[in-house]
């Protein structure tokens, strides 16, 4: 009720009510005087006294007093219908407003969920820098209590944020820079941390009628993502293994050192180090070994270094140092030697003792090139001459290099097509029996015949055979075609001989060589007992427990084992106990100076004496004077071999000397001069 009274005496104006008010005086005259006096006269039958009544009210009054009466409730019907609308909308204004109180209510409780639950930090500041608002993960990750998170305390605020980052003056710098921007713009950059931490700032500023009244600034913690992308970027420009920079650093430190060259004239070097040897070391130890041996070597050369150079590992057992500001090219010479020297001393990993050497190729930047792959390359080919020159030294480049490297894959190109073409022929050289000339065997040497170069000598192609791999191959064949051999002269009912065949290292480090050896036996249908395999010292040494192991399931074969070169390698006398072995053969250096050289006749009288007690058959080759046999005859030496025999000689030539089968007539005729070498036969 008081409502509605309210809200009816709100809508009513002066004129309103002066109206209102009039009426109501008309209306309670004639209430409380017209009709008393009316029913008075009217009870009381006073015609006069009714009368009376007319002059004070006019029948033009009454009409007007009801007409007024009429409005007047028409106005008061009028005005509750107005007055009922009012209410109901004013009803329906304050429960909307109800409503969108609650709406607020949950949106800005929405609003502040939201905030809390980001992964984000929030923090509102407003125009004046004040901090309005926050949530509570700006608080954590900044590490400042919420207490002080409050209006106010900004100060504190400031010095606990000061406290704790790795260059605060870079961050007050930062802000400044921030709030002189132009209005409107946003801003990301990164904020470092004392302990290691990185934050991403982002931050915009809040605008109402197109005025800034604050900012919000977000903060995401990306420690974890930075050192992810820092440790993708080391993975992709250094070396897992060595940890030296790879490739990708190398090549674009060389253009920056060729652009500095230019403006300074300053010059730099490029060494190109290739280890020595590396993959019989990691073929015989195991990669395990090999990938170990290779850090020590990297960190050896680092020690070697100045701090302002660069090392980095090329590949495999290669790598590279960049020098930078020399002054001469002699510079580089005493860093070289220094680095030869280190890699040199031996290497005492997992109980093992192992020497190495390095071939180191130069090349001068910019005088040997203007491009890092020029420079790399020509340095590469340096190193290759190095390492044809005798290994464990250094060459720097030059022109002709390039011409023996393009040579050289000219040579490994002809010698896959060799395989492929059937160009390989076996040459076989007599095995003499010394107390009576007879020959008891032929030692399989592999001869080339180029379409047209001609012939190629094994000594220039067995190497780059052994480099490439396709040594494997080529050793497969000439144990299969030198067993084949010795089944046909079988056949032409020749005496048994035994068919003397060399393994290479890489073939013989091969797992699977006794499986080799019995799986072309039994193809070829040859007895084992007439096969001897020739292993050189060395290879045997590199690694000894392993290599008895093949030695014995070769053994289990029935075939022989012969040590090639014998005294030329280790020198030691011990492993000839332990080892399997059957024979040995003097090296022909050795051979070449008897009887006259005091001291290679000392050798071989001490190797002959040696091998009689130790029950070895030696094999002396080389053989090339009757002096020299006349000496292996009075020592008691077993077999020879040599141009005073026979030269190495196709198997259609050799067939005649299995005809004849006697060398005997130089073992009678013991004091007829000594025919030289080039009498009895030209060296292929």
């Amino acid at each position: 009720m008081i409502e509605r009274i309210d809200i009816f005496m709100k809508r009513l104006n002066p004129l309103s009510l002066i109206v209102i008010f009039s009426i109501a005086v008309l209306f309670f005259v004639f209430i409380f005087f017209y009709m008393p006096l009316d029913v008075i006269a009217q009870n009381f039958y006073d015609k006069s006294f009714f009368s009376l009544s007319d002059p004070l009210f006019p029948s033009y009054f009454r009409i007007l007093i009801f007409i007024t009466t009429l409005l007047l409730i028409l106005f008061l019907y009028r005005n509750r219908i107005i007055l009922k609308k009012e209410i109901n909308l004013r009803r329906e204004i304050e429960r909307e407003s109800f409503e969108k109180g609650n709406r607020l209510e949950e949106s800005l409780a929405l609003s502040h969920a939201t905030l809390e639950a980001t992964a984000d930090g929030i923090l509102v500041v407003d125009r004046d820098r004040r901090i309005v608002g926050h949530n509570q993960k700006f608080s954590k990750m900044w590490k400042i209590p919420s207490k002080i998170l409050r209006p106010g305390n900004d100060e504190k605020v400031a010095g606990s944020v000061m406290k704790q980052l790795k260059d605060p003056p870079k961050f007050i710098e930062s802000l400044e820079r921030l709030y002189n921007a132009a209005p409107g713009e946003e801003y990301k950059d990164e904020i470092e941390f004392k302990d290691g931490r990185i934050f991403e700032r982002y931050t915009m500023p809040q605008i109402r009628d197109k005025e800034i009244i604050g900012r919000v600034f977000s903060f995401r913690d990306v420690t974890q993502q930075k050192t992810m992308e820092e440790q993708l970027l080391y993975q992709a420009t250094h070396d897992s293994l060595t940890l030296l920079p790879n490739r990708v650093i190398l090549q674009d430190r060389i253009q920056q050192e060729l652009r500095y060259a230019k403006r300074t004239n300053k010059m730099a070097t490029l060494l190109f180090f290739d280890l020595d040897g590396f993959k019989l070391i990691n073929d015989s130890l195991g990669h395990n070994f090999g990938d170990i041996l290779l850090q020590s070597v990297a960190r050896r050369l680092e020690r070697c270094v100045r701090e302002q150079d660069t090392i980095a590992r090329w590949g495999g057992d290669e790598f590279v140092i960049l020098l930078t500001s020399l002054s001469h090219e002699n510079d580089v010479i005493p860093i070289i030697n220094k680095c030869l020297e280190a890699v040199g001393e031996p290497f005492v990993l997992d109980k093992h003792t192992v020497s190495i050497t390095s071939s180191v190729g130069v090349s001068i930047l910019p005088k040997d090139g203007i491009t890092p792959s020029t420079l790399l390359k020509n340095a590469d080919s340096a190193m290759y001459d190095a390492k044809s020159s005798g290994r464990n030294n250094y060459k720097f480049y030059s022109a002709d290099m390039n011409k023996n490297i393009e040579k050289k894959l000219g040579l490994i190109n002809d010698l896959h097509e060799a395989i492929e073409d059937q160009q390989l022929l076996l040459y076989y050289q007599p095995l003499v029996d010394l107390k009576n000339g007879a020959i008891v065997g032929a030692e399989a040497l592999i001869r080339w015949y180029h379409p047209l170069r001609g012939l190629v000598f094994p000594q220039e192609f067995i190497p780059i055979a052994e480099e490439t791999g396709l040594i494997i191959a080529i050793g497969e064949w000439v144990l299969r075609t030198a067993c084949k051999q010795s089944i046909r002269w079988r056949e032409e009912n020749f005496s048994p001989l035994f068919m003397s065949i060399n393994l290479s290292g890489q073939q013989f480090r091969q797992r699977d060589i006794a499986e080799l050896v019995g799986n072309v036996l039994n193809e070829t249908q040859m007895d084992p007992k007439y096969l001897s395999l020739e292993l050189t010292e060395s290879v045997i040494m590199e690694n000894s427990e392993v290599y008895l192991n093949y030695m014995l399931e070769l053994k289990k074969l029935g075939v022989s084992l012969v040590i090639d070169d014998f005294g030329t390698g280790y020198s030691s006398l011990s492993y000839l106990k332990r080892f399997p072995v059957d024979k040995i053969k003097i090296d022909q250096s050795f051979v070449s100076g008897l009887p006259k050289d005091s001291d290679d006749a000392a050798i071989v009288r001490a190797i002959l004496a040696m091998a009689d007690q130790l029950n070895l058959e030696v094999v002396a080759e080389g053989i090339e004077t009757k002096e020299q046999l006349d000496f292996l005859c009075k020592y008691s030496c077993n077999i020879g071999q040599g141009y005073l025999f026979s030269k190495p000689i196709p198997s259609e030539d050799f067939v005649n000397l299995l005809k004849k089968n006697k060398f005997n007539g130089l073992m009678e005729k013991k004091d007829k001069s000594t025919q030289s070498t080039h009498e009895l036969t030209m060296r292929p």
